[in-house]
């Protein structure tokens, strides 16, 4: 079985320093009707899990009625938050505890100051008080880490953290470089991306505390594994639009062109998930040709850089000729 990724709205009380714009536009919301498609086709096409996001999804103005219908329709559910909300949201995850699998905490550094540099001030003692809910009510959370320049050295400290305070789990991503993001001076190079995964690695085998990477990391493989391609996650954006990956929706603005495989206001499920497949079919077979023709450079091993060309998601950053992923 699979599960899809359901960006609920791109609405967000929080102006993060390294946050794609797109996410925090404050544009719009996912109607409910297309939640109700969701459930309605989603086990006939193989779905069994519900992922939040956004955005700050439990903004959306009908959260509740949507966790509702989720769990009332059998399947499981999971999200993402920034952890200001929690306080307000959780009793409705425990009325689903049956349902719920966990959520998982955005946390962008150790250290106190570290996190409300990029994500405000405050934000850091919110995600606490979230967490420390969770460990109070035996809700399941996990935290999540973006990896920059001003939280790098702090990877082992998250580690021990979340071990503190009982997460089951740490997973650090990489920060997709953006026009912004290089004028912030948020960006790790090629090179010191390898240095903090060698890192995390290292961690991962010593330490009691689940340590995980999203996709994005190096991969010596030109099709590493990733569960879009694998046909095991798929992802809807607010606007309804079936596209290829969580990691990179709004990434480079508002969504269009390749990335979308269809749009569930105008399609089944079913019919937008044949043209996901049809999409993957492609982008492994122009891979392949690519490979084959000794056109893989050593940056394509960084599967979201590869995914961000590929779906021609880099034009802003074309123009930046002295940053470190356009050389």
């Amino acid at each position: 079985m699979a599960r899809i990724v359901v960006e609920l709205t791109n609405r967000c009380n929080l102006q993060c320093g390294h946050c794609y714009d797109e996410r925090h536009a404050d544009t719009g919301e996912l109607p409910i009707s297309i939640i109700e498609m969701l459930l309605l086709e989603g086990r006939a096409c193989g779905i069994d899990h519900i992922s939040f996001t956004g955005g700050e999804p439990t903004l959306h103005r009908r959260f509740s009625d949507i966790v509702q219908r989720v769990a009332e329709a059998g399947y499981s559910f999971s999200a993402v938050s920034n952890g200001s909300t929690f306080h307000r949201v959780y009793s409705l995850l425990l009325a689903h505890r049956a349902q719920f699998k966990g959520i998982s905490f955005s946390l962008d550094g150790a250290l106190e100051q570290t996190h409300d540099r990029l994500r405000g001030a405050g934000s850091y003692r919110q995600v606490l008080r979230a967490a420390s809910i969770c460990v109070l009510k035996e809700l399941p959370f996990s935290f999540n880490m973006v990896v920059t320049s001003q939280n790098r050295s702090e990877v082992s400290e998250m580690v021990t953290l979340g071990l503190q305070l009982g997460s089951r789990a740490v997973r650090f991503g990489h920060l997709m470089p953006t026009p912004d993001t290089a004028l912030r001076q948020l960006d790790l190079s090629p090179n010191e991306r390898r240095e903090v995964e060698k890192e995390i690695w290292t961690l991962r085998k010593a330490s009691q505390l689940p340590i995980g990477m999203a996709p994005g990391y190096h991969h010596e493989s030109p099709f590493f594994p990733c569960g879009p391609l694998e046909l095991t996650e798929f992802n809807i954006d607010y606007n309804g639009n079936l596209t290829l990956c969580c990691q990179l929706s709004g990434y480079g603005g508002a969504t269009t062109g390749r990335d979308i495989a269809g749009n569930l206001h105008e399609m089944s499920l079913a019919e937008a998930l044949s043209g996901f497949r049809r999409n993957v079919s492609v982008y492994l077979a122009e891979k392949r040709v690519r490979v084959d023709r000794g056109r893989f450079g050593e940056l394509d091993h960084f599967p979201c850089w590869y995914c961000a060309k590929y779906l021609d998601k880099v034009p802003k950053l074309q123009s930046m000729t002295q940053h470190p992923w356009m050389r």
